[in-house]
């Protein structure tokens, strides 16, 4: 079955809300455009994923294009709140209409096809709220998916996510804390020989040939370092 006859059908589901209703509506011309491009594939992914995590936890905002809210799910509301973020039911909280406006003036088109919008981040403790917009044009209706995430992490555990075993992933983990070969060598109780050959694998894995280049990709592979805008809150 189409893609395109999947989401009308979905559409037509009698136990879909008027809120999941209304995520399908904005999301259906992006998956159609998405599908026409086959070596978009990863896009069509991305866009399911972060609608099936919208419906799944209801954390959704609709709005129009001069940021008035025409629908807020309860949970939205709760995540708002937790981060600091006060609003009225009709508007935004003030940051997030700044962050909302700038993105929408940011826009580029590649065809019909408007540019990916750069996510949110807000920070709290150990843990990040990220706030997705997708735009709908044509209707100029607008999609904030909200979803709540752990802090990445720079552990030993995490390095080995990467790719790294344990001991190359020890070996990065002090190489940040700004150790030396030598110094390395006794905390884990080998030659610095031994460090020196766990680092070229390392190295390898990563792409790099230096110590910071390797500590700077592993940052950003982890989703530590950042493009997008962050912004942390008290």
């Amino acid at each position: 079955m189409e893609l395109k006859q999947r989401v009308q059908l979905s559409c037509d589901r009698q136990n879909f809300t008027k809120c999941d209703r209304c995520v399908l509506n904005l999301l259906r011309p992006h998956l159609m455009q998405a599908e026409a491009n086959t070596p978009e594939c990863s896009q069509i992914q991305q866009i399911v994923t972060q609608f099936k995590q919208a419906l799944d936890h209801g954390c959704v905002i609709s709005l129009a294009r001069d940021g008035q809210v025409q629908l807020m799910t309860e949970q939205a509301k709760h995540l708002l709140r937790q981060y600091a973020l006060p609003h009225d039911p009709q508007a935004l909280p003030d940051p997030l209409q700044h962050w909302f406006k700038y993105q929408i003036s940011q826009l580029t088109f590649n065809g019909d096809r408007p540019s990916p919008c750069l996510p949110l981040h807000i920070e709290q403790a150990e843990r990040q709220l990220i706030i997705r917009l997708i735009p709908d044009l044509p209707t100029e209706q607008y999609l904030l998916l909200l979803e709540e995430q752990e802090l990445p992490s720079f552990s030993i555990a995490a390095l080995e996510l990467l790719g790294l075993t344990k001991r190359e992933a020890e070996v990065l983990f002090w190489i940040a804390k700004d150790k030396s070969n030598a110094g390395i060598a006794r905390v884990l109780g080998c030659c610095e020989g031994t460090v020196r050959k766990h680092l070229e694998k390392l190295y390898k894995k990563l792409g790099v040939q230096t110590r910071m280049g390797a500590v700077m990709v592993a940052l950003e592979k982890l989703g530590i370092l950042k493009e997008s805008f962050v912004a942390k809150s008290s």
